[in-house]
C-alpha cells in the first residue's frame, strides 16, 4: 500500500515560534537541600558577657546549583514568582522579592485585557449567527463538519462583536472567507497554509499572504517571489532542481509530459519545460494578488482568519484553530492527491491532520524575513509541486 510522503526540508521556526519555559523533568534535589540548609545570614550569633556580637558576612556569590538559580532562590520558581512562574527567572524574582524590603519590591505592570476576555464580555452578534451562510454553494460546508455545524459563523459572530465595540480588525468581514469562496471544494489541487492575516492597514484581503492590486509587497510575500523566480528559473526556463543534477554530473532526462489533453487546448504532447513551458515566470507577476494561484486550485489559508491592527497572532484561542484544523483534516482525508505547503513550525504542526496516502506534505521555513534563509530559501516547493502534478497527468500551477 502507498504511503502519503512526508518531506521535511527545514525544521526552523516561523516567526512568533518561542520556546519559553524550562524543560521539565525530576526536581533538583541539590537545589532543595541547599535551600533547606540554614544561611550564614541567619545563623545564631556567639554570644559573649551576656551580649550577642556581631559576625561578618560571607563575602562572594551564593553557591549556584543546576538551572542557573542560587541555593538560597531555586524553590521559588514555582511558588515565590507571581502566578506560579517556572524556571530560573521565576525563582529569582521570587527569592528577591522575599529578601528585599516591601517598599523595593518590583512587580509587573499590569496587563491589558485579553481580546478573548473581551469576547466574552462582549458575546456573539446574533445577526451573524442568523445570517445566511457566506460559503454556501463552494462545497465546504458539504464536507467539512466544522462548517456544517456553522462554527465559522460563531467565531465570526465573535468578531463582528468585537468589531462593534471599535477594535480595527483585518480583514473586512466581506473578505473574512475570500479563500475558501475563493478556491471550492473540489477545485483544491494545493494549501499553502499561513498564521494570521497581515495586521497592518489595507493588506490583508482574505488570503494567505497575498494583498490586494496596488499594495506594497510585504517582506514575506517578497521572499515568496525571489523564490518562486529562483525556483522555477525565471530566465533560464529551468528548475533549479534540474541546474543541481546538471552541476552534479546526473543523467538529464526528457521533460515530462501530458498523460492527457487537459481543459484549455495545451497539447498532449508538449513537453512540460520547468516551469513547465506554458508557466509565465514569477518576474512577470503584476502584483501580490494571488488570485491567480486560488483560481488555479491553490488553496491560501490562514491558521486564523481574522487578527487585531498592529498586533500579530492577537486572535489566537478565539477559535478559528478547530475551524482550520478541521478544513485540513477534511482535506487531507479524501482520495483526491493535494500537495500540503506548510511553512514555519506552527504550519508543520497540521502534518498530522494528512492521513490519506495519495496526498503529498512539504515543510520549510516560514517566509519571513527573520527565517526565510533557514531553510525557506532553497526549498524549491513550486517546482516539486508542478513535477508532482505532472507526474499524476494533471496542468502545472503558473506561478
Amino acid at each position: 500500500m502507498a504511503r502519503r510522503r512526508i518531506l521535511v526540508d527545514d525544521p526552523a521556526r516561523g516567526p512568533g515560534d518561542g520556546t519559553g519555559g524550562v524543560p521539565g523533568g525530576v526536581p533538583d534535589t541539590r537545589a532543595t537541600a541547599a535551600s533547606a540548609a540554614p544561611s550564614p545570614d541567619v545563623a545564631a550569633l556567639p554570644v559573649q558577657d551576656g551580649q550577642p556580637q556581631a559576625v561578618p558576612r560571607r563575602r562572594g556569590r551564593p553557591r549556584k546549583v543546576e538551572g542557573g538559580a542560587t541555593a538560597a532562590t531555586s524553590m521559588a520558581g514555582t511558588t515565590g514568582s507571581p502566578g506560579g512562574m517556572p524556571g530560573s527567572l521565576g525563582g529569582m524574582s521570587g527569592g528577591a522579592a522575599g529578601r528585599a524590603p516591601a517598599a523595593r519590591a518590583c512587580s509587573a505592570p499590569p496587563r491589558a485585557p485579553a481580546i478573548a476576555d473581551a469576547a466574552a464580555l462582549a458575546g456573539p452578534d446574533p445577526a451573524v449567527l442568523a445570517g445566511p451562510d457566506p460559503l454556501a454553494g463552494t462545497g465546504w460546508p458539504d464536507n467539512v463538519p466544522e462548517l456544517a455545524a456553522r462554527r465559522h459563523l460563531e467565531v465570526l459572530a465573535t468578531v463582528e462583536a468585537l468589531r462593534a465595540q471599535g477594535r480595527t480588525i483585518y480583514p473586512a468581514r466581506d473578505d473574512v472567507f475570500r479563500a475558501l469562496r475563493a478556491t471550492p471544494w473540489d477545485a483544491v489541487r494545493v494549501v499553502i497554509l499561513g498564521q494570521d492575516p497581515y495586521h497592518g492597514p489595507g493588506q490583508a484581503h482574505g488570503m494567505a499572504f497575498s494583498v490586494a492590486d496596488g499594495v506594497p509587497l510585504p517582506r514575506s510575500l517578497r521572499n515568496i517571489f525571489k523564490e518562486v523566480a529562483a525556483d522555477c528559473g525565471a530566465e533560464s526556463g529551468r528548475s533549479r532542481l534540474a541546474a543541481q543534477a546538471d552541476k552534479s554530473g546526473a543523467s538529464s532526462r526528457p521533460a515530462p509530459r501530458l498523460a492527457s489533453r487537459p481543459a484549455g487546448g495545451t497539447p498532449a504532447d508538449a513537453p512540460l519545460l520547468a516551469p513547465f513551458g506554458n508557466v509565465p515566470p514569477a518576474s512577470a507577476a503584476p502584483s501580490g494578488n494571488l488570485s491567480r494561484w486560488a483560481a488555479q486550485g491553490v488553496l491560501l489559508l490562514n491558521t486564523m482568519l481574522t487578527v487585531e491592527d498592529g498586533q500579530p497572532n492577537s486572535h489566537a484561542g478565539l477559535g478559528w484553530e478547530g475551524v482550520t484544523r478541521g478544513i485540513v483534516a477534511a482535506l487531507g482525508a479524501r482520495p483526491q492527491p493535494c500537495a500540503f505547503l506548510l511553512w514555519g513550525r506552527p504550519a508543520h504542526g497540521f502534518a498530522a491532520l494528512v492521513t490519506h496516502p495519495a496526498h503529498l506534505v512539504l515543510t520549510a521555513a516560514h517566509p519571513s524575513p527573520l527565517s526565510a534563509s533557514r531553510g525557506f530559501f532553497g526549498c524549491a516547493h513550486f517546482s516539486r509541486v508542478n513535477a508532482w502534478l505532472a507526474e499524476r497527468g494533471d496542468v502545472p500551477v503558473r506561478w
